[in-house]
């Protein structure tokens, strides 16, 4: 089969009238899926008092006008994008609209009981949990807005952690687990990104009085949603989805923070020729990034030869998860055979990979959600048994945006092809942007400040009780 024709039948399958049909149905069945969480909602506030009562009004016009829209598709079969394009536009702005009026929903809690003693000296100041020098990606532009003297660093293990040089820049108190541990000290509040160990008496719980968990990647749900967020007081997750999930999970207060290290995507003005040569890359091609993650559901392995055969028309720059050099070197040393542009293994901020890239290619875990959140042009790479694997699940959100995101699969060979397709990203737009505001508070350039604002009044969120 040539390349052209077979550009003609993937294109059919993008943008022909079956596929933008099947894409409305699934659509059509988030509204509904939608207006029964409203009115789920609405049944919790019955008792409640005059906001309660305003809260339930709201939901129910919400709930009117989505069963309106619904009409309006079923009324209209002729018009498939046009309907497409009105309800993914509308859905956005009614979820934002919602869980920006009544953010309490999500977070509104039963006075605590007060919680039992702890046994260590207590330090009152908020510390970070940091076992990885990737973390300083996600909480340096936090630490940026926290006032001198605020915050410690904690670090917990032996390899891959930020030197001291690396933390010269804030000036902060550094310490480690087992020096707190030794001393019998604990802090006040201590923020992780996971408990990183919860046998025996959980390690955060043994750290801090208050725990905050800093969420850090959207994907694998079924670990990312596990029943260890019950350890947590206050989860900053980043949007309205992971809200209403951690609301279920954990009886944790939750603020919906957006996505912190992503303020300079929106805020910073690049020079991109320069970016460019900065990363190794031709100005003059455009530019392909590939963000795998680690294990079993990597890419790595599956997509080698189609993804290296492209730098004849891209720069193709790969980062590999920080954990793969380590785990799997072999896959390490099977890139390394490849003519891509360049490949990234250490724990460099891959930011600026996101602001230098003409179209991503992702697998599974946070970086397609990332992608989702700058609005980039994606392919996703589908590895067989994803939906199946343990740290997934079929709910799991880097599964189902696959039902309205373009991927492939391993046999496919069709990355050039769409690639090439400028259809391909028209299609893409309207779906990019409604999964955002369904995943993301739209807090883009300022989410740090939210971030920051949280941890600085924490004991405002929780009542006095704690």
């Amino acid at each position: 089969m040539s390349a052209l024709h077979y550009l003609r039948v993937l294109r059919n399958k993008l943008v022909g009238l079956a596929q933008t049909t099947s894409r409305l149905d699934a659509l059509d069945l988030r509204i509904h899926d939608l207006s029964s969480q409203l009115s789920a909602l609405a049944d919790q506030l019955r008792a409640s008092d005059t906001q309660g009562a305003r809260a339930r009004d709201d939901i129910a016009a919400l709930h009117a006008d989505l069963t309106a829209q619904h009409a309006l598709v079923s009324a209209l079969p002729g018009q498939h994008d046009a309907a497409l394009n009105q309800l993914g536009d509308r859905i956005g702005a009614d979820t934002s609209a919602l869980f920006g009026r009544h953010a309490n929903l999500f977070h509104a809690r039963p006075p605590r009981a007060p919680a039992p003693p702890h046994t260590a000296t207590v330090i009152d100041r908020i510390a970070f949990l940091v076992h990885s020098k990737e973390l300083l990606n996600h909480y340096g532009c936090v630490w940026d807005l926290m006032p001198e003297g605020s915050f410690d660093v904690v670090l917990h293990g032996k390899a891959g952690l930020p030197t001291a040089a690396d933390l010269a820049r804030w000036n902060c108190n550094v310490t480690t687990t087992r020096a707190l541990l030794d001393a019998g000290q604990a802090y006040r509040c201590l923020v992780s990104n996971h408990p990183v160990s919860d046998d025996g008496q959980p390690l955060i719980k043994r750290l801090a009085e208050i725990n905050i968990r800093f969420m850090y990647a959207a994907g694998k749900s079924g670990w990312n949603l596990s029943s260890w967020n019950r350890l947590y007081d206050v989860v900053l997750c980043f949007g309205p989805y992971h809200a209403v999930n951690f609301s279920q999970a954990c009886d944790a207060v939750i603020v919906q923070m957006g996505y912190p290290r992503f303020d300079r995507y929106f805020n910073e003005k690049i020079d991109r020729k320069a970016l460019a040569e900065a990363q190794g890359c031709d100005p003059a091609k455009p530019t392909v990034v590939w963000l795998p993650t680690q294990g079993a559901l990597s890419s790595l392995g599956h997509f080698d030869e189609e993804i290296g055969a492209l730098t004849d028309r891209y720069n193709v720059i790969v980062k590999v998860h920080p954990l793969t050099p380590s785990a799997e070197p072999l896959r390490i040393a099977a890139l390394n055979r490849l003519n891509l542009t360049r490949i990234i293994t250490d724990a460099e901020d891959n930011l600026p990979l996101y602001q230098l890239a003409d179209v991503m290619l992702f697998d599974y875990g946070g970086p397609p959600l990332a992608g989702i959140y700058a609005d980039k042009r994606m392919v996703l790479l589908n590895v067989p048994g994803a939906a199946d694997d343990h740290l997934t699940g079929d709910d799991s959100p880097d599964i189902s945006i696959r039902r309205h995101l373009v991927n492939v699969n391993v046999d496919d060979n069709a990355l050039a092809a769409l690639l090439a397709d400028e259809a391909t990203w028209t299609l893409q737009q309207h779906a990019r942007r409604t999964l955002r505001s369904l995943y993301f508070a739209p807090h883009h350039g300022f989410s740090s400040h939210v971030a920051a604002q949280t941890l600085l009044n924490v004991d405002k969120l929780l009542t006095t009780e704690i």
